[in-house]
């Protein structure tokens, strides 16, 4: 009788870094590889930041990113349109 315990595979996605090389469109780079690209006009305020200010950002805990010229805490669920599941934490 084996007491093994799986173990999942599964891991929450680390930010790595952002772009804003594709006109309009905001870029997630991830530790593994991956990356996420949205329409930066679902975020007004970071869309009406200049290009150089866009890019002075700091990420917090592998998934927040705090610009350094706008007020809004933006976190991963934001821009996979899932942003009720961190409020509701």
């Amino acid at each position: 009788m084996n007491n093994i315990k799986k173990q999942s595979s599964f891991e929450l996605p680390v930010i790595d870094r952002l772009s804003f090389d594709l006109f309009g469109k905001i870029a997630i780079h991830f530790m593994d590889g991956r990356e996420l690209i949205v329409p930066i006009k679902f975020f007004p305020e970071i869309k009406k930041l200049p290009v150089l200010k866009r890019k002075k950002y700091t990420i917090v805990n592998d998934r927040t990113i705090l610009f350094d010229y706008a007020s809004s805490i933006y976190h991963l669920e934001d821009f996979v349109g899932l942003e009720s599941r961190w409020r509701m934490r």
